[in-house]
């Protein structure tokens, strides 16, 4: 029993500590706007990732497949995992409507922080703004980060539906 003490305080500094926050991005292959989403992603994911927040890209289409979710990866260089959600489990669950849609999941993995878009790249369908001037998945990370409250907690989202 002794012996199996030491170990375990050995092995305590290497053992990954529990996600600060869990931000799930359901996106779609096809979709333009979830291919343009993926730049602030991958940029997001390096600058919060080491700080103890996790990413997952989630696909709700029926048809996704490993391989293409391993091509999507590889083509937006996403560093994070990817899942398919071919059941909508985890997408109603999160009661996600369009790709992409962000949702910033607490620790206690019920908490929901925010929810919403990344930013107002687009003021809607098919209308990409170029200037893009609120951040708001930033902002919502930035306030987890510094253990605030996050100060707009809810946005609605531009993207292709989930079917």
């Amino acid at each position: 029993m002794l012996l199996l003490l030491r170990w375990m305080l050995l092995l305590l500094p290497f053992a990954s500590p529990a996600p600060r926050a869990t931000v799930y991005v359901f996106l779609a292959e096809t979709c333009p706007i979830s291919q343009a989403a993926t730049l602030p992603l991958r940029e997001l994911h390096g600058r919060y990732g080491a700080q103890g927040v996790r990413f997952v890209g989630v696909f709700p289409a029926k048809e996704t497949q490993p391989a293409g979710l391993a091509a999507f990866a590889k083509t937006y260089q996403l560093a994070f995992p990817l899942q398919a959600d071919a059941s909508h489990a985890l997408t109603r669950r999160l009661h996600a409507r369009v790709t992409p849609e962000v949702v910033v999941v607490a620790a206690d993995g019920r908490t929901i922080l925010y929810q919403g878009r990344l930013d107002d790249a687009y003021a809607g369908l098919g209308q990409h703004r170029t200037v893009v001037s609120h951040h708001e998945l930033a902002d919502a990370l930035a306030a987890v980060a510094a253990g605030r409250p996050v100060a707009v907690p809810r946005t609605e989202p531009v993207g292709c539906f989930i079917e």
